[in-house]
């Protein structure tokens, strides 16, 4: 045997010429005759002569030899095995007795002449070693020689230590190729295949994963540097995820192979598990603690093309991706829509709102964005703060106008639809102040009613037509009464806008989700104080008493105050129930004239307990 590998040409048999009845007698003949060709170092004959004459060393050199095979055989395969005709010896070997088969293919597998056909053959020999037939052929010899019969246990542990000696060839075999990761995966998924409970194949597999430990601590030491460098806050991230990227392709061309066999027999690799625990809390720090998503999904998405085969973490592993993915985007988002954040949140802070700003803004914005609508819900989260918080519907209106009329401006038709509606909203809002402000001055409302029949429609239209019939003649008989303003507050509605807009946000924290829940039944408001609150039935453009208006102005303050606490995905949702039943009652309708102010100004008095009733509203969740 040469470096561990199996080979022919050093067994006893070959180098006395003997034949496996030969006597003692015999082997001194042979010996002498050994001596004087001088083919063979003295020492060789020597330990030669000892291996044939000692019984348990004899049994060794007998099933590491050409069992079965006849003289002529036997003298074909060895000029084979001088030639190094790989493919010939092969087909020779085709119809040999499977033990001396594979003692032929386990020599060449040593010399570095192999090819897939080559192991295929010595993985399948070994399946088919008949151990009795291999029993019966040496006692039957060692009966003409003279020698001790051969037990069955002696013969089952010898052939044991002959199967590491082929696989451990075989392994060394593998790794004389250029690319011995690829050649042994090919190996081990067909002969997974064809035999997966070959206990040849699981030695194989056991002796190429010793042969690969140095490379893999070499991939190791790598990665562990990676990792370090990785953890200083001015690190090239990019640079260092490609690296480990690549250490992950060359550790997965070295490891796969044993990955897919443990696979198979229901384990994990420890080796590629380890890496694998490593890496993710790389994959972690940097998201949760750098917010550095898209690195983190790089080398997530890393992972799980090596680690497939891991399956206690494959499924964690698509999780991360998607997580990742979807913060990945989120960040980029805010980025790219930062200015115009910033902007509104500045517009909130000072009133007047300085619209022309924040339009300028917003269309530097959207002429980048196409028909994504992120940029008017943007712009139409601050035109709702302004109407609903700063009771400004005329600023708020001019902010969708601005981006409605805007040419550039191009949002998907359901939210221009809905845009346009809340713009109309607004500017009924605004214009019915201003019809207040003007009662008395029948040119003044009557050219406020036209400017609410800009954007009137439906029998809204037709009533607020009929109410400019009935101004133009109070106009004409010059009698102009209070009364006109309590018929306008009889037939349009106050729309009160509460809907709440989604919004990119950069407070994000990466960890695997879980599922998001239901939409709650919403939570009843509770009372302020001795003032009665009603909740309105659900419906559109109905009249409502004080009592449900009161209910529909202190619940949208509450609300106001709700969504500045949320900040969980199950907060959230509870406080998406309380918009959608609030919209369902409170979103469209009618009052008495100086009912809504009043019940407003209540509101403002009680600001502090709204306040207080959000806040046990969202610790009760």
């Amino acid at each position: 045997m040469n470096n561990g590998c199996f080979d022919l040409t050093s067994s006893a048999f070959h180098i006395l010429e003997a034949g496996y009845d030969a006597d003692r007698s015999d082997i001194a003949e042979l010996v002498e005759d050994a001596e004087l060709d001088e083919v063979f170092e003295p020492q060789k004959i020597q330990h030669a002569q000892q291996s044939l004459l000692a019984p348990n060393a004899r049994l060794e050199q007998e099933i590491s030899w050409l069992p079965e095979l006849s003289q002529a055989q036997t003298s074909n395969v060895l000029s084979l095995v001088v030639s190094g005709d790989l493919e010939a010896l092969i087909e020779t070997s085709k119809h040999a007795p499977e033990l001396a088969k594979a003692n032929i293919l386990a020599h060449f597998a040593g010399t570095g002449k192999v090819s897939d056909r080559l192991f295929h053959a010595l993985v399948s020999a070994w399946d088919e070693i008949d151990q009795e037939n291999i029993l019966t052929f040496l006692n039957d010899n060692r009966l003409s020689a003279g020698f001790p019969s051969v037990e069955r246990p002696q013969l089952r542990n010898a052939l044991a230590e002959l199967e590491k000696k082929h696989a451990r060839s075989a392994a060394v075999g593998i790794w004389s190729l250029d690319r011995p990761g690829e050649v042994m995966d090919r190996i081990v998924e067909a002969e997974l295949r064809r035999h997966p409970s070959s206990s040849f194949l699981e030695q194989f597999v056991r002796s190429y994963d010793t042969l690969s430990e140095p490379d893999l601590a070499r991939i190791s030491d790598e990665i562990d540097k990676v990792i370090s460098e990785a953890e200083n806050t001015d690190a090239d991230l990019e640079t260092l995820v490609t690296r480990a990227s690549d250490l992950l392709v060359r550790w997965d061309d070295v490891n796969q192979p044993v990955q897919v066999y443990e696979q198979h027999q229901g384990h994990e690799e420890g080796r590629s598990k380890r890496i694998y625990e490593k890496l993710r809390s790389l994959c972690l720090d940097l998201a949760n603690n750098r917010s550095e998503f898209t690195e983190a999904r790089r080398l997530s998405e890393a992972l799980l093309r090596t680690f497939p085969e891991l399956e206690s973490v494959a499924e964690v592993l698509k999780g991360d991706v998607a997580i990742l993915e979807n913060l990945d985007e989120q960040q980029k988002l805010h980025e790219e829509y930062k200015p115009l954040i910033d902007a509104c949140e500045v517009a909130k802070t000072k009133l007047p709102t300085p619209v022309s700003t924040v339009l300028k803004v917003f269309k530097d914005t959207v002429s980048k964005g196409g028909d994504d609508p992120i940029a008017f819900n943007i712009l139409r989260d601050l035109a709702l703060h302004i109407n609903n918080d700063c009771n400004d519907p005329q600023t708020a209106f001019k902010l969708l106008d601005g981006a409605l009329t805007f040419a550039g401006a191009r949002p998907p038709q359901e939210l221009k639809k809905t845009l346009e509606e809340e713009r109309a909203v607004l500017h009924r809002n605004w214009k019915m102040n201003e019809l207040e402000k003007n009662s008395g001055n029948l040119t003044a409302m009557s050219q406020t009613v036209d400017d609410l029949l800009k954007y009137a429609r439906g029998s809204e239209r037709a009533e607020l037509q009929q109410l400019k019939a009935k101004l133009d003649r109070k106009k004409l008989g010059k009698k102009v009464k209070w009364g006109i303003y309590a018929s306008i507050a009889a037939v349009i509605g106050f729309i009160v806008i509460a809907d709440e807009m989604d919004r990119p946000s950069n407070r994000s924290t990466y960890q695997p989700s879980a599922p998001r829940v239901a939409t709650p039944t919403p939570t009843p408001a509770p009372a302020t104080s001795a003032a009665v609150e009603t909740r309105p039935p659900v419906g559109q453009g109905l009249t409502l008493n004080r009592s449900q208006i009161r209910y529909c102005v202190f619940q949208g303050q509450r609300l106001e105050t709700i969504r500045t606490l949320t900040t969980t995905n199950y907060q959230i949702d509870r406080f998406n129930g309380l918009i959608d039943d609030f919209n369902s009652r409170c979103s469209n309708y009618r009052y008495r004239s100086g009912v809504l102010s009043s019940v407003q100004r209540e509101a403002r008095e009680n600001a502090a307990d709204l306040r207080a009733d959000a806040r046990r509203i969202v610790s009760s969740w």
